[in-house]
């Protein structure tokens, strides 16, 4: 069990409702990124920039933040593959379509605290799987992503940018727990930690529509099927 303990919520929290903000005014060259990938260096930078180009297709990339996090991975004291092996969880996500602020905010935190880089790999590892897991639970459930202003299909697809909302913070919620040593078997405690997460940022960070579909149709069994694929 990996004891990379999280930050406090609230301070994460801000931390992600300032980084969206910001990252939103942005306009970040891409020759930027080309810069900073080939301090590291990285084995295949077009690969990586062609992964950050897609990220930033979508209006919620937080484009600032996932470059401060390579430059600051850049600087540290450690081989570039070791490097490259905490980035590539990161822009896996990024080829995926998946959210990539839990990821980016846990990497810069370890980083700033001195947590070894295998154990931030590990950390990001785990919580790429619980990013997947939980979008297709999402899916298994019948709630769908859709882009902004398309039609909406079905009652259940939740625009893009509010359904990674969903999927970041739920799966946060499943890495934070299992990092702070809770057993995957827990399913009701860790629905009830997901539950509180959701709740306490509706109507602030989440719409109050999204978390009543998410939370009527998850079942604690689902959140013991999630957590065990980030430990075994």
């Amino acid at each position: 069990m990996i004891r990379f303990a999280p930050a406090r919520k609230p301070i994460l929290i801000a931390l992600l409702l300032v980084s969206v903000a910001a990252s939103a005014l942005a306009q970040v060259p891409i020759s930027d990124f080309e810069q900073a990938l080939g301090a590291i260096p990285v084995s295949d930078v077009s690969r990586f920039v062609a992964a950050v180009e897609l990220g930033m297709s979508q209006s919620d990339f937080p484009t600032v933040e996932v470059l401060q996090f390579i430059e600051r991975l850049a600087s540290t004291a450690y081989s570039a593959a070791e490097k490259e092996a905490v980035l590539v969880h990161v822009f896996v996500a990024m080829e995926e379509g998946l959210p990539v602020d839990g990821l980016v905010t846990k990497g810069l935190e370890g980083i700033a605290r001195g947590v070894p880089l295998q154990q931030i790999e590990q950390s990001l590892r785990q919580r790429l799987t619980l990013l997947v897991e939980t979008r297709d639970l999402l899916y298994a459930k019948g709630i769908f992503s859709v882009a902004p202003g398309s039609p909406q299909s079905v009652p259940t697809a939740v625009p893009t940018p509010r359904f990674n909302l969903l999927v970041t913070h739920i799966s946060d919620t499943i890495a934070d727990y299992l990092e702070g040593g809770g057993s995957p078997f827990e399913g009701q405690t860790v629905y009830q930690e997901v539950r509180f997460r959701l709740t306490s940022l509706e109507g602030a960070t989440l719409n109050p529509a999204d978390v009543d579909l998410v939370l009527k149709r998850l079942e604690p069994a689902d959140m013991t099927r999630v957590a065990l694929s980030a430990v075994t």
